[in-house]
């Protein structure tokens, strides 16, 4: 069982340097189009509280089988469950917009997240100093999420902060796309880390596709 922190591994290169971040590439976008599956799926589906629930549920328990298994398959597996989940999650989500809205705006963030990936990785530097910002970003996104929605139901306006929180959010996804493989690339280039560090990137895909929904999204009134 591996108890080390993705960025935090060490020992010897497997394969090449050009390999390797194929490989990321290759299981983003198997653990894309898994969800893309899995939300075409759940597109006729009530969006509720309990299928939140039980899919968040197990992309967790997806998340730990791939951070503590130190077998490529088997973190393979849990990532696969993260993807599974999220799709289901995401699928009455992506119904309420138009299909072309939908193509269109997964082609932007595919275009975002390729161009902003190697600018990560091809970045000569580390980036382990963004984290503590990073984190902390995220920890206040997510505390504006649960809080602006409260206000505006006791009845205090809020304007567009809802909006400016979305866009704050792309810009901290974004970020994150740069980090996480910047980071990728400085630790040993093993299948094992290409398909955690996918994980990492997947993530950051989904929310910035949400997110860009959430604000250029064509609603579907059918």
């Amino acid at each position: 069982m591996d108890t080390t922190s993705l960025w935090e591994r060490t020992g010897a290169d497997t394969m090449s340097a050009n390999l390797y971040a194929f490989w990321i590439a290759f299981w983003t976008a198997i653990g894309i189009a898994t969800s893309a599956v899995t939300a075409y799926l759940a597109l006729s589906w009530e969006f509720s509280l309990w299928l939140s629930l039980v899919a968040l549920g197990a992309s967790l328990v997806g998340v730990w089988i791939n951070q503590k298994s130190d077998d490529p398959t088997t973190s393979l597996a849990g990532y696969l469950l993260i993807t599974v989940s999220f799709g289901f999650m995401t699928g009455p989500v992506v119904a309420m917009y138009t299909t072309a809205s939908v193509v269109r705006i997964l082609f932007l963030t595919t275009t975002m997240v390729i161009g902003l990936g190697i600018a990560g990785a091809l970045y000569p530097r580390s980036l382990e100093s963004w984290w503590s910002w990073l984190f902390g970003g995220l920890l206040l996104l997510l505390v504006g999420h649960l809080l602006l929605p409260l206000v505006s139901y006791l009845g205090v306006p809020i304007g567009n902060a809802m909006t400016l929180w979305d866009w704050a959010g792309v810009a901290l996804f974004s970020a994150y796309v740069v980090y996480d493989l910047n980071r990728a690339m400085s630790i040993p280039y093993s299948m094992k880390n290409a398909i955690d560090a996918a994980v990492e990137v997947y993530l950051d895909f989904i929310n910035l596709l949400l997110r860009l929904l959430s604000l250029l999204g064509e609603a579907d009134n059918d």
